[in-house]
């Protein structure tokens, strides 16, 4: 669905809008807080959805097999 770095930049932007609500106000509003939700449940449903590659795996393999 999204790769690494677009999951990042979705987890900032919902950790912003969560300090800018706050700070604000605004964090009280129905439609602010379905703006964060369903950004929240992209990030969530990103982590479901994606398969990790082979290669994740391979790197905590040790690299001498005995």
């Amino acid at each position: 669905m999204l790769n690494d770095n677009a999951s990042m930049a979705l987890c900032t932007i919902t950790l912003l809008l969560f300090f800018i609500g706050g700070i604000t106000g605004v964090l009280n509003h129905p439609l602010y807080i379905a703006i964060i939700i369903i950004a929240y449940l992209i990030v969530i449903i990103n982590l479901v959805v994606v398969k990790k590659s082979e290669t994740d795996d391979a790197f905590f393999e040790p690299k001498n097999k005995k």
